[in-house]
């Protein structure tokens, strides 16, 4: 199962889709998003799109499954495997956005506080595309980025806003923990991480296998699709 990021929709995965012949392989467009209904001014959390994630799954009577984040969408799937661990035959973070809370009384806070600022802080187009061109290296190909930021666009601003907010609602998802499922964690250079980065994912995904790709934006699934099915297959292959 593939889940995109943060106003995109299923296209994005539109070279992984066919290309794993054994296996069933579904793409969703999170409520709000791409082709799937949308409503003003409901709260757009991650619980939302992991319930909706369990409702595809049922509907398409797959009783578990692999689950495949990009960026948001991996905050998605790490509140997926909390709620319904029976279902997951491992998580991937392809650029997954990653979130934990800062010990201490005031974590929670400051996190959703955090959260409801940058959401606030998209106020019009040109924030959303200035954030998305920050995902993006000089060398990314204008096609590519043109193919993001249109698909970005269908979907309107307030549930952009509400989907950064909902991150922050669901805080009690990204307390400190240990998500004991094989996990696959592969990271471009888009999110600038620190060093120490690979060792702080496997103290939370102890079972991780984790690689990084050099010279390729944010967007890698749709720049680099071969290598990134290579590691994808070597991955459900050990599990």
């Amino acid at each position: 199962v593939f889940i995109h990021g943060w106003t995109g929709n299923l296209q994005v995965w539109k070279n992984q889709l066919d290309a794993f012949p054994s296996y069933r392989c579904i793409g969703i467009d999170l409520p709000g998003n791409g082709q799937s209904s949308r409503r003003e001014g409901i709260p757009y959390t991650m619980e939302l799109f992991a319930d909706s994630v369990r409702a595809v799954m049922d509907a398409e009577k797959v009783e578990n499954a692999f689950l495949f984040g990009h960026s948001m969408g991996f905050a998605v799937t790490e509140v997926f495997a909390a709620k319904y661990p029976q279902r997951c035959l491992g998580i991937a973070a392809i650029d997954g956005a990653h979130f934990e809370i800062s010990p201490g009384p005031d974590g929670p806070e400051k996190f959703r506080q955090e959260n409801a600022a940058f959401a606030a802080a998209m106020t019009n187009e040109t924030a959303r595309e200035d954030f998305i061109r920050m995902l993006f290296l000089p060398e990314t190909p204008a096609a590519l980025q043109n193919e993001i930021l249109q698909a970005s666009r269908t979907v309107p601003l307030s549930i952009g806003q509400a989907m950064i907010a909902g991150v922050g609602a669901d805080w009690k998802y990204f307390l400190p923990r240990t998500v004991d499922l094989p996990c696959l964690a592969v990271y471009s250079p888009a999110y600038q991480l620190p060093p120490t980065y690979c060792d702080d994912f496997a103290r939370i995904f102890p079972k991780v296998e984790y690689h990084e790709v050099p010279n390729v934006s944010h967007f890698f699934m749709l720049e680099i699709p071969d290598q990134l099915n290579q590691i994808i297959a070597s991955f459900i292959a050990k599990h």
